[in-house]
């Protein structure tokens, strides 16, 4: 290459290097994200991405970041991959450059329309080997920053880089053409018109013009409406290059136009060759036939640079595309979704208020996506609002929709106890079943928690079905539970989720008063002194405890990250006991709802999240301790009493026909459903109070009145049972 290509070329990759550092880390992207430098680079002031950094790219440099694209980011986000993206593209913009750069060099400098026979051999080849190297480093590149093949149509910067991209094929193409076959094709008629040049005493052949290139003590000849002039005598055509711009072995008809001279230069420069006929001189000095092809393809090239670099402005400096690439259904959907906005606005304007402070809003999730109707949910078609609008929208929502979004989070669910919770209590929890109850009170009352089973007669949901957010909800389409649940509607805030008011709706009471026992524990009172400056949504969407919150809420350790331990949306996971049951057993073992899990690994998990803020041998002890309360419970409480009500049954004291009706099994159902649950839970989220005095002192209180009311079935003295007595057992007083 020769020197003026090899400086324009320097020039060019100074330039693009010194613009690169813009590309991304610009004011405007901080005032449109409201957020620092440190919200996408690992320093507070720039440096390498981090984890948002690279889904901010895989998102089209749009925010906020859906997610699921955040979390499909994080394998990016390692050192090889980082490192990787930094070479590749460091090689993508030095060949970009070195191509920008050679384009530019043959139009400015050489002039297509003095390629006679083509582009010469030195820049073909470093315009093939540019081309080849951007295309394989780009097919990198765009797959590191977008997400999927749709992310092309969803962002301003999709949209350019895929006209960019389609610029850049073209641009491929006819280079590939023109280097190939259209050159081949121009040295075939340049020797053809030349092929009758009169043969010289120095054996000059016309066809061999570019042979004679000035270069390495070769002699520099030119060629001028047909004549061949030799300037190898003159110092203006030192190494065959006049004034940087001129090369010798070229035709320089065309370029005397633009020069400051005329024709009377070549006074006295000696005559090489001149053309046999006239007009064979002619046939090299005006563009005809196929080179006039392979000019427009020059220049069309050109401009194809231009309008690259035009789509590499477009994302740098905006460009209103976004709005103009939607398709036909999109931009239905957008004007469902605006007449819904505009109705609701007018009629329930808190709904609408909700929805337009939530992520969904932000990321557009429109009222249609979560409420049309499809085959699936054709029977659930709200009436009313059809008669209204005219337009058909499934009041009920389900784990099904969400699946959409978050496929992860829903499957994970569904093998949880939340969203099997009604399965659950009708196996073990006699009262639901057998109590002396009617639908009316379980409907009001324990199935607003747990859920119902949602039926629809004829586009009606089925009294007493509906409307419920039960967290096992029973659905027609065969899901369980609601997301709303926790994430209630229409902002579905992942903050609320987070604080543990979400759990108290229904974990309290005196059968599971968690958030009563988590009130009164350490973790509780940190939480109340100083909850209010805790983040609840950090930047790069992982909740870290140190970080950003001090103690663990019922989402800390039961569902979030730690260190070792992914999050989930399965709150059987993490547990070594199944603490509901009236037997403490392994969640494996309970026969209602068997977990896939062992309990050994799941106690690790637990541990792990423990281990964040304690030391080993605290946490080492308070396991210790809760087991040894389980066996306290099981042997000395639940057991003795399960023994002496089958002992009932079985010598007819007690009738089994109907439960509840006799008092013993009032008796017997509290031990274990209110006090024995208490004493349990309160241990292991560390309550003593209510570990004890709502936990084991009204355990021994209930013990004491169940043998009373025992003796009126039994033979034995009252003195054999007191001997039984949990609080005068050694084991129980050491």
């Amino acid at each position: 290459m020769r020197v003026s290509a090899h400086i324009s070329t320097v020039l060019l990759i100074v330039v693009l290097l010194l613009s690169a550092s813009s590309l991304l880390a610009t004011e405007e992207y901080a005032q449109e994200t409201s957020k620092s430098c440190a919200f996408c680079h690992q320093g507070p002031n720039g440096g390498p991405l981090n984890n948002v950094g690279i889904a901010f790219i895989r998102n089209g440099y749009d925010y906020p970041i859906p997610e699921r694209i955040l979390d499909k980011s994080i394998q990016l986000s390692t050192s090889f991959h980082r490192g990787m993206r930094l070479v590749i593209g460091y090689i993508h913009l030095v060949f970009a450059a070195i191509l920008v750069g050679t384009i530019f060099y043959v139009h400015i400098i050489i002039r297509p329309q003095s390629l006679v026979s083509g582009i010469p051999r030195g820049e073909k080849l470093l315009g093939v080997s540019c081309m080849s190297a951007l295309a394989v480093t780009g097919v990198y590149l765009t797959w590191y920053r977008l997400d999927s093949a749709s992310s092309f149509f969803q962002s301003r910067f999709g949209i350019l880089l895929f006209i960019k991209i389609l610029l850049f094929i073209v641009l491929v193409i006819l280079g590939v053409l023109a280097v190939t076959i259209i050159s081949k094709l121009m040295r075939r008629q340049l020797q053809k018109s030349q092929g009758q040049a009169q043969e010289t005493d120095a054996g000059f052949k016309m066809g061999n013009l570019q042979s004679f290139d000035g270069r390495e003590g070769r002699p520099a000849y030119i060629l001028y409406r047909g004549t061949v002039y030799d300037v190898s005598g003159s110092g203006k055509w030192k190494d065959g290059t006049h004034f940087r711009k001129h090369l010798a072995g070229q035709d320089l008809t065309e370029h005397l136009k633009a020069a400051p001279h005329g024709e009377e230069v070549f006074s006295g420069v000696p005559v090489v060759a001149q053309p046999s006929r006239t007009g064979t001189g002619e046939a090299g000095a005006r563009p005809q036939g196929v080179r006039r092809l392979y000019i427009t393809i020059a220049y069309v090239n050109l401009a194809l640079v231009f309008l690259i670099l035009f789509c590499v402005g477009g994302w740098l400096w905006g460009f209103p595309l976004k709005g103009n690439f939607q398709s036909a259904s999109a931009i239905e959907r957008d004007r469902i979704a605006a007449s819904c906005v505009v109705c609701h606005q007018e009629e329930k304007p808190g709904l609408v208020a909700d929805w337009e402070q939530s992520i969904h809003a932000k990321v557009g999730v429109s009222c249609a996506d979560c409420h049309k109707v499809t085959e699936r949910n054709a029977a659930w078609v709200s009436r009313a609002h059809f008669e209204n609008s005219e337009i058909p929208v499934s009041g009920l929502v389900t784990p099904v929709r969400c699946t959409q979004c978050h496929e992860d989070e829903v499957v994970q669910y569904s093998r949880s106890k939340h969203a099997n919770t009604l399965e659950i209590i009708e196996s073990i929890d006699k009262w639901l079943i057998h109590g002396m109850n009617n639908e009316v009170e379980r409907t009001t009352g324990c199935f607003t928690c747990h859920g119902t089973e949602v039926t629809f007669t004829e586009g009606q949901p089925k009294r007493g079905s509906w409307p419920n957010v039960g967290v096992g909800r029973k659905n027609p389409d065969g899901s369980l539970g609601s997301c709303t649940s926790c994430h209630t509607r229409h902002r579905f805030s992942l903050v609320e989720a987070r604080k543990p008011e979400a759990c108290d709706q229904c974990h309290l009471g005196p059968d599971h008063p968690q958030i009563e026992i988590y009130n009164e524990s350490k973790h509780g009172t940190i939480y109340h002194a100083y909850g209010d400056q805790w983040t609840w949504r950090p930047e790069d969407f992982h909740w870290r405890a140190g970080r950003d919150y001090r103690a663990p809420t019922c989402a800390g350790c039961h569902m979030s990250e730690a260190e070792g331990v992914e999050k989930s949306h399965d709150v059987t996971e993490r547990l070594a006991w199944e603490l509901q049951a009236p037997l403490t057993i392994r969640p494996s073992n309970f026969a209602a709802f068997p977990a896939n899990t062992d309990y050994r690994n799941e106690r690790e998990k637990m541990m792990k999240v423990c281990l964040q803020c304690h030391s080993e041998e605290w946490v080492n002890g308070h396991f210790d301790n809760l087991d040894r309360v389980v066996e306290t419970y099981n042997t000395l409480y639940y057991e003795p009493i399960r023994k002496m009500m089958d002992e009932l049954y079985a010598s007819g004291k007690l009738t089994e026909d109907t439960y509840f009706d006799e008092e013993l099994e009032w008796e017997f159902y509290e031990l274990w459903h209110h006090e024995g649950r208490r004493a349990r839970m309160g241990a292991a989220m560390m309550a003593p109070d209510y570990a004890w005095w709502h936990g084991f002192y009204e355990l021994k209180h209930r013990y004491v009145s169940f043998i009373e009311k025992a003796l009126n079935h039994r033979i034995e003295d009252r003195a054999e049972w007191l001997d039984r007595f949990p609080g005068r057992l050694e084991d129980n007083d050491r």
